[in-house]
């Protein structure tokens, strides 16, 4: 819905009061913009907002009215300065998150000309296990650890493809999201206790995964090399692979020979010799590359390229 110039910030301060509890008050009424996504998911919301300066203010009467969510805030582009009843002046920006008890008014002050903030809001009864980590905490600004790094890269994938998921899977990835915001609140601590099919360890999977995507075709593609650009131990690297029945050895070459299936089938790849493509997709040796690739698809590589060449023909 479109408004006359007049009417677009009071309608947004309207819509932001009754969805956010939030009163909007912007330094340039005239020239105010703000754009907000949000991703509503089973226990949990997700939200990315840019908008110019302004300051926001959770009265008592609006913090009343929240339910009793632990409100992440993660800034991307710029900062801002918060105070909530109860904590100190808190300056929060890149490089950091600050930890929001919703129900808890407050006032922040947002003073770039462009201020871009991502928000993860999950129920504290979500977050059991914490004990007194959580506590600590609240109303307080905490360096964006590799912890936090991980939940808010796994929100980010959450809040892109959100209305693309079942519904069982977005209580999958719910779950995992809870996990994740245990063990960074924690500062690590939960890391071994979560159980296999849970966040911490998909959402780690999900790193090394895509690490191993980035570097697919690198000679120099290692479990190694991987598990120390993420930050984690080799053992530790190798026991997720092994939570899935696999090794980091069988998942990169069955992602390498998928990789040459594609190649393979694709008529602007056919100017390239089997061997030429053997090497692009990281396998040192035509011999192995060939046993490989009939034993994972039934048939040769010259095979495919044939099969492909006769489709077109058709």
């Amino acid at each position: 819905m479109d408004f006359e110039p007049q009417h677009r910030v009071p309608a947004f301060q309207d819509a932001a009061a009754s969805i956010c509890r939030l009163l909007i008050l912007p330094d340039d009424p005239q020239n105010f913009t703000s754009t907000t996504a949000i991703a509503v998911l089973p226990n949990a919301v997700i939200a990315s907002t840019v908008h110019a300066q302004c300051t926001t203010e959770r009265s008592r009467a609006l913090a009343a009215e929240e339910p009793d969510n632990i409100l992440i805030h993660a800034p991307m582009v710029a900062g801002f300065q918060i105070s909530q009843r109860g904590g100190t002046d808190q300056e929060c920006g890149m490089g950091s998150v600050y930890i929001d008890p919703n129900e808890v008014p407050g006032i922040a002050h947002f003073n770039d000309p462009s201020t871009h903030v991502f928000y993860v809001s999950i129920p504290r009864s979500a977050l059991i296990g914490v004990g007194a980590g959580l506590d600590a905490a609240l109303r307080t600004t905490q360096r964006n650890s590799p912890y936090w790094q991980l939940l808010l890269g796994y929100a980010k994938t959450l809040h892109g493809c959100q209305a693309e998921l079942s519904a069982e899977a977005a209580r999958t990835c719910t779950g995992h999201l809870h996990d994740l915001a245990r063990m960074a609140l924690a500062d690590g601590q939960l890391i071994e206790e979560t159980g296999p099919e849970r966040g911490v360890r998909a959402a780690w999977l999900h790193r090394l995964k895509s690490d191993i995507e980035a570097q697919l075709t690198a000679p120099d593609l290692s479990l190694d090399r991987i598990s120390a650009r993420q930050g984690i131990s080799a053992r530790y690297a190798r026991a997720l692979f092994a939570g899935e029945q696999t090794t980091f050895r069988d998942y990169v070459k069955r992602r390498r020979l998928s990789l040459a299936h594609d190649m393979l089938s694709d008529p602007r790849q056919h100017h390239r010799s089997i061997s030429d493509i053997a090497m692009a997709t990281g396998f040192g040796d035509l011999s192995w590359f060939n046993a490989c690739y009939r034993q994972q698809y039934g048939m040769t590589p010259s095979a495919t390229r044939a099969g492909s060449l006769g489709a077109d023909g058709q």
